[in-house]
């Protein structure tokens, strides 16, 4: 071991330690060839889903843009009172002094080389502790120090390729999105920076990972120390508002920000980032860019003219928007196909002409960029004639992709890609601690009076040939723009480890798992339409490949049966589907994922349907006048139209655009229909809301004089009464104990038509509602139901059912004539003086399913629609939330939030009124019932957060 590190210099200790046994190592078998293949499908699942979420960004921002731009019009005072904040916060908050109980590294100038070095040995000895977390006066300082450096350099950097005569190395890094971890083994294995080794971060430092704060600040610290040793690109994640996104669908910049500093440290990093070029130059060969070529094929100069500090914009319009759009978001499309738009729609993919023609007019001959994952879990990619590479440097992406990552190596005579597997930080604390006196001894080297010593006097062999975790294998590559034109790919060759590949393989499909059940909340109205095109049988059925292909199609994403499709949708029983296997039932498949709101916030979703519901109760109409109402041809049918114009004609305070996505989760699309009996069973299915359990009393007016014990307030609590209402309103079961009497007579209806007694009435239960119960009860036929004809129903049925009557929660040691007469008025919530079919239908309580806890379910299709809607614009809504945030500090003001989320709606209905998402009173109705802070304020993030993606049939309605 003394032999090999006398030949690698700290830098290879790592390397002589994988050689030496330290990690373990055996040959590679058939099942390790297997694990290899299902980790490569899951790892190209995992890449498409995270271009979509950079796909869904863009397109969020479209919408987004428009909502802070009309606030801006529309209020224009509020508008110049923030341009007057963000200008006042460049010039810094001046931060208290560091208190003397703070342990963490001490930052400050003068900027020398041996403190950065005691910044990264800092890093390595705290990962992610707390204590790593530099004082907010040294990270603001440091930021405020390089805003000033870069500003000054032109939007295109030159810097030179070193020669063999200087024996100086230039290493080009990728992407590493917060992920500390690979920059501090790159540093390690390869030397720090210095005035002999010479580092170009390509772009995206940030997002994803949680340290990207740190990265910034290391870089930065070597950079005040030695200009020409570090150098570093915009990529598309330095900007704001990717940033604000959570880091599962893309973001998480702005949180981590947030969390270990504050607002005013997040507007200072942006400031940062706008600061940085946006490409360099290498020498007269290569340009090095984070996303791509630009459309407009600008030249060299150009670019450097380009005015930068801006934030990236959302449609690029002039020549500098569009080379700075580009510059951060441009992909080179696959060999042989031709330019157009990527991912976003506005995002341009450059093909080999592009690339040939740009070379060609600014005499360079490749082009390197990031941006993007490689296939098959490498870390890099060659396209077009190898004229275009691509390093992508954070492996093991995300903590679950298994990848490797890479760096390109340039120096005289050699140019290298060396890709490697960044270790657990405890095994490179380990390998650091025992270089440490070969540190220091090359340290002096590297300070001795005209001596240069570089990467150059390492043995490069040692390096390339030996990783963490496994071995490399070279090849030769021949490419233009890099020395003598040859390359060499110095591939990494994990170890045989199937243990290791397993859990690659287990957290990218759980990361899969949940950007597909997400999606299929959001894209549920295509899903449905398309899987009712090939329904041929109007069964609900069709076979689990079709629903492979459709939802394939329809979510952009493949779909790997074997890997996670089982786990999205379950195939039915053979024995319940006459016999055949492998088939789905498409309807259950998409009602299984839902996006459920927190139970703080139950209130709102009551209101909102006993709005509805009570609006329909107020027209008193009987059953036979119901069914007319709806079925205005008489056919016996109800269809989606005749749906729409009849619930169009009430107040129900829903826009069209929810009644028309509410019928459609109810299976009612185009050219459906149902019976009319069944329509308003489902009717009511659509205004009821589960969770929260059933109220037996709808919301609306209370019968006169009758008592109030189980009514309820808007909010879902029960309301106060005294305690002779309470006594009037109950009923003492035998076993000596008292429940609401609407509650009993709910319970005693409801176990009367749960044929198969699962506690849960399906559809066809529900309808037998309309069939069985009620014209045996409505005795006289009139469609209504009389005080008398209710009495005599329940005590006939107390009397008849004596089966139902065997759970003790049903057994009443008495219940009079009188009693279930008050229980009448009670129920006859329209104060009519008789009970009318829907005032009769909400008693039928076990209608829905899945049941939560900590998050408020919901079987309304109307609920559904309206958090699905807010789900999907929470970029808008956060963008028209800030707005109004004169703090900064996640408040604002109820009047403020409606105005927010009524603009989100004017924006994404084109300004028809119409077409809004949300009625103006449902905001108001959210508004009132949202948790406030003790000045009243909403807190707009916690709102935001509490709308999640549940699985009903995971545990309690498990979030996911």
């Amino acid at each position: 071991q003394c032999r090999i590190r006398g030949r690698c210099g700290w830098w290879g200790v790592l390397a002589a330690q994988s050689k030496m046994g330290c990690v373990p190592s055996r040959p590679v078998g058939a099942n390790d060839e297997e694990m290899n293949k299902k980790s490569e499908r899951s790892y190209g699942a995992f890449a498409q889903t995270e271009e979509n979420d950079e796909h869904d960004f863009l397109e969020a921002q479209k919408t987004a843009v428009t909502v802070q731009n009309k606030l801006q019009a529309q209020y224009p005072e509020k508008h110049q009172e923030q341009e007057r904040k963000r200008l006042a916060s460049k010039k810094g908050k001046g931060r208290a002094a560091v208190p003397d109980k703070y342990t963490g590294f001490h930052l400050h100038s003068p900027w020398t080389l041996d403190k950065a070095d005691e910044l990264l040995d800092f890093y390595v000895r705290q990962p992610q502790t707390g204590k790593d977390v530099l004082h907010a006066s040294y990270m603001e300082a440091i930021l405020h120090e390089g805003i000033d450096v870069f500003k000054k350099m032109p939007s295109v950097m030159k810097v030179p390729v070193p020669t063999q005569e200087s024996g100086n190395t230039l290493i080009v890094v990728g992407d590493t999105h917060g992920q500390l971890a690979d920059v501090l083994y790159i540093f390690s294995v390869h030397g720090p920076p210095s005035a002999t080794t010479t580092y170009l971060f390509n772009g995206d430092i940030a997002d994803r990972g949680p340290a990207a704060c740190e990265i910034c600040a290391l870089l930065l610290a070597y950079k005040l120390a030695h200009p020409e040793c570090i150098y570093i690109n915009r990529g598309n994640h330095e900007n704001a508002d990717i940033n604000e996104r959570p880091s599962k669908n893309g973001g998480g910049f702005a949180n981590e920000v947030r969390s270990k500093y504050d607002r005013d440290m997040f507007h200072l990093f942006q400031q940062f980032f706008c600061a940085l070029p946006l490409a360099t130059v290498l020498g007269d060969e290569c340009l090095v860019v984070h996303g791509g070529l630009c459309r407009l094929n600008p030249t060299i100069d150009q670019m450097k003219g380009v005015d930068r500090e801006m934030q990236c914009p959302d449609l690029p319009l002039t020549l500098d928007e569009t080379i700075l759009f580009d510059s951060l978001w441009a992909d080179p499309a696959a060999d042989g196909e031709p330019a157009g738009s990527g991912r976003g729609g506005v995002c341009y993919s450059f093909d080999e002409i592009a690339t040939s023609k740009f070379l060609t007019l600014n005499g360079l001959s490749l082009v390197i960029r990031s941006h993007q994952l490689p296939p098959k879990q490498r870390g890099y990619m060659l396209h077009h004639g190898n004229k275009v590479l691509t390093i992508f440097s954070a492996s093991n992406y995300c903590g679950v992709c298994a990848n490797h990552g890479s760096i390109l190596i340039l120096r005289g005579g050699m140019s290298e890609v060396w890709e490697y597997r960044a270790p657990p930080m405890d095994v490179l604390l380990q390998s650091w601690d025992d270089s440490k006196a070969v540190r220091e001894k090359e340290k002096r080297k590297r300070q001795a009076p005209g001596r240069k010593l570089g990467i150059g006097d390492i043995a490069l062999t040692q390096m390339r040939t030996h990783r963490w975790g496994g071995q490399s294998k070279e090849r030769q590559v021949r490419i233009g723009g890099l020395s003598n034109n040859n390359l060499t790919i110095s591939d990494y060759v994990p170890d045989g480890d199937a243990r290791k590949a397993a859990n690659g393989i287990a957290g990218m499909e759980t990361s899969v798992v949940r950007a597909l059940k997400e999606r299929i909340c959001l894209h549920r109205a295509e899903l449905l339409r398309a899987f009712q095109k090939i329904d041929k049988n109007h069964d609900g059925l069709i076979s689990v490949s079709k629903w492979q292909e459709v939802v394939e199609a329809t979510l952009g994403v493949p779909v790997d049966w074997q890997l996670h499709g089982y786990l999205i949708v379950q195939a039915e029983d053979p024995a319940k589907v006459h016999g055949h296997k492998n088939m789905v039932h498409f309807q259950r498949s998409l009602e299984r994922y839902q996006i459920r709101l927190h139970e703080g916030y139950a209130g709102w979703q009551a209101n909102v349907l006993s709005r509805v519901y009570s609006q329909l109760q107020q027209s008193d109409l009987s059953l036979d006048s119901l069914k007319k109402r709806f079925d205005q041809d008489s056919d016996g049918n109800v269809t989606s139209k005749e749906v729409l114009e009849v619930l169009s004609s009430f107040d129900l305070a829903l826009s069209r655009p929810q009644l028309e996505r509410a019928l459609l989760w109810m299976n009612m699309d185009e050219g459906t229909s149902f019976k009319a009996t069944e329509f308003i069973s489902q009717l009511y299915i659509m205004c009821h809301d589960g969770a929260t359990g059933p109220s037996p009393v709808p919301a609306g007016r209370q019968a006169a004089g009758a008592p109030s014990a189980s009514a309820r307030t808007v909010d879902g609590a029960p309301e106060r009464s005294s305690g002779r209402r309470n006594s009037i309103g109950t009923v003492r079961l035998a076993d000596g104990t008292s429940v609401d009497g609407v509650a009993y007579v709910s319970q005693l209806l409801t176990a009367a038509v749960d044929v198969d007694k699962d506690g849960v009435l399906s559809p066809s239960e529900l309808h037998a509602v309309s069939q069985n119960i009620w014209d045996a009860i409505d005795t006289d036929g009139d469609g209504y139901l009389s005080y008398d004809e209710f009495a005599d129903g329940v005590l006939r049925l107390i009397k008849e059912e004596k089966a139902v009557l065997k759970s003790p929660r049903l057994q009443a040691s008495s219940l009079s004539r009188e009693k279930v007469l008050e229980l009448a008025r009670r129920i006859d919530v329209c104060n009519t003086g008789h009970i009318c079919f829907l005032e009769f239908l909400p008693l039928f309580s076990a209608a829905t399913t899945n049941q939560g806890t900590a998050l408020q379910g919901s079987n309304s299709a109307l609920i559904q629609q309206i958090c699905t809607q807010i789900y999907e614009q929470q970029h808008a809504l956060t963008k028209a939330f800030q707005f109004f945030d004169k703090d900064e500090d996640m408040h604002v003001d109820p009047g403020d939030f409606v105005q927010a989320v009524a603009m989100v709606g004017e924006v994404i209905s084109k300004g028809n009124k119409a077409d809004e998402p949300f009625t103006q009173e449902q905001i108001e109705i959210l508004a009132s019932h949202c948790p406030k802070s003790d000045k009243g304020l909403i807190n707009y993030q916690a709102f935001l957060e509490s709308f999640v993606v549940v699985d009903t049939l995971a545990f309690e309605g498990e979030a996911i």
